[in-house]
């Protein structure tokens, strides 16, 4: 199996500065390309294009890989969502308890929070 995985990775495996390469497009517009295929290959229910520290992006049969790629998108969802809750919306709350808004944005974001912890693990 091992033969295997490292035979997929050469074949069906690309990092994104050899994307640059390969198209002359700029690392921008790669990743805008990388998005649109997401889309299109979600549309047309394709194999999802995930992407590895260790072999860029990729195209996987494997439902494990999937999962471990939503894990770690959801990882930086919940960094950017506590990072918004803790430095700013606390603060708002703290300065402005009756603040119809921010407990709005509190209570619900709070359960996202949570909902994206538990995803995680």
């Amino acid at each position: 199996m091992a033969g295997r995985d490292k035979r997929l990775r050469d074949t069906r495996c690309l990092q994104a500065k050899q994307l640059v390469a390969a198209t002359r497009l700029s690392p921008s517009q790669v990743a805008r390309g990388v998005r649109h295929l997401r889309d299109v290959g979600a549309a047309e229910h394709l194999t999802p294009i995930i992407w590895r520290r260790r072999d860029g992006y990729l195209f996987s049969d494997e439902p494990d890989d999937w999962i471990e790629y939503e894990k770690k998108q959801f990882r930086l969802v919940l960094g950017r969502l506590t990072r918004l809750i803790t430095g700013t919306l606390d603060p708002h709350l703290a300065r402005h308890p009756e603040d119809e808004w921010a407990q709005l944005a509190a209570a619900q974001l709070t359960g996202v929070r949570a909902t994206l912890a538990q995803l995680v693990k």
